[in-house]
């Protein structure tokens, strides 16, 4: 997929990426709510698409951060970061923190 060029994980705090996180991260991007037969809620919905850039990193934002925790209890987001060109590509970095109590080592 195109799309899973354009978005960027960052671990924060020098801490290894651990591809099964970036997996499920993108996963939950790219799936839009309510298309998964059994977990309806999983993905985002999309219903900040239209809006300016910067409402969209907002939103975005504060979707994924809750989403997070109900799929990936293990991480936090820590900041998003939207980049739209005036080509109209979009470049996402989500940087994630592991939560207290969860150790990288571990995964």
């Amino acid at each position: 997929m195109r799309e899973t060029d354009r978005i960027r994980i960052v671990p924060v705090g020098g801490e290894a990426p651990i591809e099964r996180i970036n997996a499920q991260l993108k996963a939950l991007i790219l799936t839009r709510e309510r298309t998964i037969p059994g977990s309806r809620g999983f993905g985002l919905s999309g219903d900040y698409l239209d809006a300016p850039c910067y409402e969209v990193a907002s939103e975005f934002g504060v979707e994924l951060e809750e989403k997070a925790d109900i799929y990936i209890p293990e991480i936090d987001i820590a900041e998003v970061k939207v980049d739209a060109g005036i080509d109209g590509r979009v470049d996402t970095q989500v940087s994630v923190r592991w939560r207290d109590g969860y150790d990288s080592a571990d995964q």
